[in-house]
């Protein structure tokens, strides 16, 4: 789920379809020098696990895995100049806004299980990406604001 994630929001920020979107993971020394300081700046406290090079077309987005101790991973979408597009961490229930938490608070209980959370952030906007497993085989991906506002969702049955 994590990579359909990270190429379905890299093929977003491209303005592109998956199905025209090429990834391939590459070092860190093959980026540009731009890129490099600000996948560096941003992977502080933590590890650089990869960097992936996608395509789309004539664009290019650099994509960096890096593991942070004790905090989760983080994903930065840098773009071929060095810009930093966004920022993608792996959060816990419990670092959730409240105004996040009481959005969740229908969907918690009944036997549904909470399965991870993204806090999601390009510019000056943040939203929570937040997953659950409900109890009729069907996951549930939500798109909360950093008010609690539901502002997209979606359900997948498991097959």
């Amino acid at each position: 789920m994590k990579k359909q994630f990270v190429l379905d929001l890299s093929a977003n920020l491209l303005g592109s379809t998956f199905t025209s979107v090429s990834a391939e993971g590459i070092s860190l020394k093959q980026c540009p020098e731009s890129v490099r300081e600000t996948i560096h700046h941003h992977s502080q406290p933590g590890r650089i696990d990869g960097v992936n090079a996608v395509r789309a077309k004539d664009r290019l987005l650099y994509v960096a895995e890096i593991d942070r101790p004790g905090a989760g991973e983080r994903t930065l979408h840098v773009s071929g100049d060095g810009a930093l597009l966004r920022i993608v961490d792996q959060i816990g229930l419990r670092d959730l806004p409240r105004p996040v938490k009481a959005a969740l608070h229908p969907f918690l209980g009944e036997g549904n299980r909470f399965d991870g959370a993204d806090r999601v952030t390009s510019g000056n906007r943040t939203e929570y990406h937040v997953d659950f497993d409900l109890i009729d085989e069907v996951d549930l991906h939500l798109v909360i604001g950093e008010g609690g506002e539901i502002l997209r969702h979606r359900e997948e049955a498991d097959f």
